[in-house]
């Protein structure tokens, strides 16, 4: 539940994002429409992921639900696994259920309730959990000013402390630390359970009760002048409430103001200071309360110094022109993509081109006609807001379609094939009727996509690989757990989604103003050239070429 009200709170936040920019943009015409399609594809696919890994695992809702998102290790979530685990909702969502305009992620709810860790499928490819922000605060030691007591401790045989092992000192502690919210009947009664034991093990004489007993030994430790450093100890943290609050806010500050150098060495010594304090509470089993504070004040400050928030353009780099070919050259993923979009796509565009009530019944009469009305006339008068308009929702339908194909390879890479031969066999229809269309229409359709086409479809092929990719995770573990298998998979998918999602979007531009321009038609079929040849090459040329370095990288290891 509190992950369904955090989404519901960041639905809310979305849209009234959206109502403004929308205002505000109206005021640009076409150039505006186009402008809020891609600030919408932005918003839909990229608010949880960028908020998540900007701001230590938490958008608005989740924080305002006290939950947050943190990689498996305990370390914060990565870029590449933030945008994952949100790209991931799409199949979390199948089979599309929606009630008020909110999907009900039954497969997600599904996922959740049936592995450890309540992990939806975005979290197990990821490699990431969604845990309760449960902050603790500065419990102050125990301290008893009572006469009586005192005396009581005194009576204690002068080696009580050094016969105690530590655990028995913990388990004390924890005790006295709880004490003050029990009744004393209730105080009497968990006692009883050490201090009967230790009386017989310490030869304790005299009449004790059982409370009463370890709140001496307590006292004895703890404020006592004849102990071993325990008191000391204790009252050196508690003079250090206040250093630690400091640290607390420094760890609560947002990543600009963190990213001040006085800020970030303030932040490293007070880090130093509360490790330090940690190792004195432990070596001298303090109150439980004041150790687990500490503990979660130590790991939230230690997290702090491994968030990224700076991506190096070398590491994108090497990563798009190397890791990523490297990894598509020779990947049968890909050969399996490839031949299922081209294979399907040209076959089904040969059946239509010889059977054309086959695209008709499978496209339908409306799309058909639409298609024929759209390509009437010669589509060259576009102007810079028409441009502007269609080219924000080639990138809001067309980036959308190729994520919407990876992220369904979570299902054993079945999902993808099925995404692929479903929009193979749409455009190869749609190819196969218009070529058989009127002399004009024919010309005017075929002009449109020489330029954009190539970048287009491969990357859409490239985003099916990336889905295979990420299916087999499960499947080929290569004799590993299955869950470091997916979390693997899932990072090298996403990378590869990454670099499809990019040339789907450089189609999109040149789908808006180049292919409807008034550019002559070996213009546009060069361009088309030149992005088929940078593909070959990017593809085969890099591909071999990264393969090689990683083959090394491997070897070495």
């Amino acid at each position: 539940m509190p992950r369904a009200l955090a989404y519901i709170i960041d639905w809310l936040i979305r849209g009234a994002i959206l109502l403004v920019v929308a205002i505000v943009l109206s005021i640009f015409g076409e150039i505006g429409v186009g402008l809020l399609l891609v600030f919408l594809f932005v918003l839909d696919w990229g608010y949880g992921g960028l908020l998540e890994w900007l701001y230590k695992g938490a958008t608005p809702g989740k924080r305002a639900l006290g939950i947050r998102v943190i990689g498996v290790d305990g370390l914060p979530a990565g870029l590449g696994a933030c945008f994952l685990r949100n790209i991931m909702r799409v199949a979390d969502a199948l089979p599309v259920a929606v009630v008020l305009g909110i999907p009900l992620f039954l497969t997600g709810l599904g996922s959740m309730v049936a592995f450890r860790g309540f992990q939806r499928l975005g979290d197990l490819a990821a490699g990431t959990l969604v845990i309760y922000d449960e902050r603790r605060s500065v419990r102050k030691l125990p301290r008893f000013q009572d006469s009586r007591l005192e005396r009581r401790a005194n009576e204690l045989p002068p080696d009580v402390l050094d016969r105690i092992d530590a655990k028995t000192m913990r388990a004390i502690t924890a005790f006295i630390g709880r004490r003050r919210v029990l009744s004393q009947g209730r105080r009497n009664e968990i006692a009883a359970h050490l201090s009967g034991p230790l009386q017989e093990a310490l030869a304790i004489t005299g009449r004790w009760g059982s409370d009463e007993l370890l709140c001496a030994i307590y006292l004895r430790g703890y404020q006592g002048k004849d102990d071993r450093g325990a008191a000391k100890a204790a009252a050196i943290l508690r003079s250090r409430a206040e250093s630690w609050k400091r640290l607390e806010n420094l760890v609560d500050a947002s990543p600009s103001a963190s990213a001040a150098p006085e800020v970030a060495w303030e932040l490293s010594h007070q880090y130093r200071s509360a490790c330090a304090d940690l190792a004195i509470a432990d070596a001298y089993q303090l109150p439980q309360q004041q150790v687990s504070y500490l503990h979660d004040l130590v790991a939230r400050a230690h997290l702090s110094f491994y968030r990224r928030l700076v991506l190096p353009v070398r590491t994108l780099v090497e990563h798009a022109l190397v890791r990523v070919p490297g990894m598509l050259y020779g990947d049968p993923g890909l050969r399996i993509a490839l031949f299922t979009f081209y294979g399907l796509g040209v076959s089904a565009a040969l059946l239509a081109y010889h059977q054309p009530d086959v695209a008709v019944n499978f496209v339908g009469e409306d799309a058909v006609a639409d298609m024929l009305d759209m390509y009437a006339d010669p589509v060259n008068d576009r102007d810079l807001g028409g441009g502007s308009m269609m080219g924000g929702f080639y990138i809001f339908n067309n980036v959308g379609i190729a994520l919407t194909c990876f992220a369904s390879g979570i299902f054993l890479g079945i999902g993808s094939v099925v995404y692929l031969a479903y929009n193979a066999l749409y455009l190869g229809l749609i190819f196969g009727y218009m070529g058989t269309a009127d002399p004009e229409p024919k010309a005017h359709f075929f002009e449109f996509v020489a330029a954009h086409g190539p970048f287009e479809l491969t990357g859409i092929a490239l985003a099916g690989a990336a889905g295979l990719r990420l299916g087999m995770g499960l499947v080929a573990t290569g004799g590993r757990p299955w869950r470091e298998s997916i979390q693997e998979a899932g990072l090298q998918s996403f990378r590869i989604m990454a670099v499809a999602a990019v040339f789907v979007g450089l189609a999109a531009p040149i789908e808006g103003f180049v292919s409807p321009s008034a550019l002559p038609l070996w213009a546009k079929r060069s361009a088309g050239v030149l992005c088929a040849a940078f593909l070959v090459f990017y593809l085969i040329v890099l591909g071999h070429r990264g393969r090689r370095i990683l083959a090394a990288e491997e070897a070495s290891t």
